[in-house]
């Protein structure tokens, strides 16, 4: 039994280990909602070092809104770290991100940890994060599976990023640290400090481990069979990434296949992330990119009826089971231009978003939908809908004004405005495409808008 205490003489007993990074170990303690950060590092200087680093976090009033576990007291020696806000009920990334070993079912495992689109939703909401404090100027510096935090609670997608005193404007290479496996090529060459760069690389193996349970740079076949200094050219980015399409020589086929766990999107994203950024840091796709692209995958995900597991919705059978795939109906985003072109209207233009919406599971639409915008308000509910038998529901959930237009083959058009108090009705056909258009803004100014089609099962 370990006892710490902090500068206001506050008495914490050391429980579970909770994750461990480049600079320290993470502890929950006995009966509270709190954490301790102990450092490796115990000298005087590192104290004092620490101390300025955690007063100036504290500083950064504008990040309070982010899921960052804020420091709240330095400890007391001969120890040095701090006490952290901790919601209880968390775990690590990492329990879902590293395939247990002697594991006798890995599907089991993988679906056991909430399957695909929840994973997708907990990577987003990182990268959301992680956008955010880039976009105040800030780094976090050591992005690694055992400092993101989730909830445990399979039904819950809560995240939080722990050790905010790594947090910084960007750093020198003498200053620079990284938990190893996730620090970007530049850094383990010793060429640069911490900066957005570094956090993206790091941020993107973390996202390609946690759905395919592998790292893209170390576990090909020719550095998980060869050399042990092959490791360590890898990390240097010398070696091809495991997917890489012009170059198969570190292949694996271990894991979770990626056309089942990572959208066509993704796959890009990682692939200009470890292909063309990874000696080319300016090369690699932002964390914001990786944000939009992960909701977007989870979007388009459906459960299936059989082993309620998740998979995406272009399957015509469940990924992990081979179960049938159930009805959906396609909802399509695209820009509306109230005033076309004759050549515009040639051109049918390809949608902003996909979505899937399964039979009597309603789906909010959010800011991030109607808007296209990402950040603290993108959560903010603005229209629910549901799809049932062959219908589809809608209803308002703000003040905004929303409109259904339909027009028929005589070309005479109808306009239905949805109200705040009851759901509005209509049909969705098989085959039919179009037929009737869910509008976000009035229809005199640019605006998203939905259209619907209905996918019958193996369809």
């Amino acid at each position: 039994m370990t006892i710490v205490v902090d500068e206001q003489n506050t008495v914490y007993e050391l429980a579970e280990k909770l994750g461990e990074g480049g600079q320290g170990r993470v502890y929950s303690i006995t009966g509270g909602r709190r954490a301790i950060k102990l450092m490796y590092e115990t000298s005087t200087v590192k104290r004092d070092r620490l101390r300025r680093q955690l007063s100036q976090v504290r500083m950064l009033f504008d990040i309070q809104q982010l899921p960052i576990a804020m420091p709240l007291e330095m400890l007391q020696s001969p120890y040095v770290g701090y006490v952290m806000e901790l919601l209880t009920g968390m775990i690590p990334i990492s329990k879902l991100t590293y395939l247990p070993q002697k594991i006798e079912c890995p599907v089991t495992w993988y679906l056991q940890g909430g399957g695909l689109r929840r994973r997708l939703i907990l990577l987003a909401k990182s990268a959301e994060a992680l956008s955010q404090l880039h976009g105040k100027g800030l780094v976090y510096a050591d992005p690694s599976p055992n400092n993101i935090f989730v909830s445990s609670d399979l039904d819950a997608n809560e995240i939080r990023f722990i050790d905010a005193d790594n947090l910084c404007y960007e750093s020198n290479v003498s200053s620079s640290f990284y938990t190893p496996g996730y620090g970007a090529p530049e850094l383990v060459k010793g060429k640069s400090g911490v900066n957005t760069l570094t956090d993206v690389h790091a941020f993107a193996v973390i996202a390609f481990q946690t759905l395919t349970t592998l790292h893209p740079l170390t576990d090909g076949d020719l550095v998980s069979y060869g050399e042990p200094e092959l490791e360590e050219k890898a990390l240097q980015g010398e070696i091809p990434w495991i997917d890489n399409p012009n170059d198969n020589s570190n292949y694996t086929d271990k894991g979770f296949p990626r056309e089942i766990t990572l959208s066509p999107r993704l796959q890009t994203l990682a692939n200009k992330c470890f292909d063309e950024g990874i000696l080319n840091p300016q090369k690699r796709p932002s964390v914001n990119e990786w944000a939009e692209y992960l909701y977007t995958a989870a979007d388009f995900t459906i459960t299936c009826p059989s082993c309620h597991s998740t998979y995406y919705a272009n399957q015509k059978n469940c990924s992990w089971c081979d179960f049938s795939r159930p009805d959906f109906v396609r909802i399509e985003i695209y820009y509306w231009q109230p005033y076309k072109t004759e050549e515009d209207k040639k051109h049918k233009p390809k949608p902003l978003q996909v979505m899937a919406l399964e039979r009597d599971k309603p789906i909010i639409l959010t800011n991030r939908i109607i808007n296209g915008r990402l950040g603290i308000d993108s959560h903010k509910p603005n229209l629910e809908i549901e799809f049932s038998e062959n219908y589809l529901k809608v209803r308002k959930l703000n003040n905004q004004s929303f409109l259904l237009t339909s027009q028929n083959q005589e070309n005479n058009k109808l306009e239905r405005e949805i109200s705040e108090d009851r759901w509005l009705k209509f049909p969705v056909e098989a085959g039919k495409y179009g037929d009737w258009l869910l509008h976000f803004g009035s229809l005199n100014h640019p605006h998203r808008y939905a259209c619907f089609r209905l996918i019958k099962g193996g369809d």
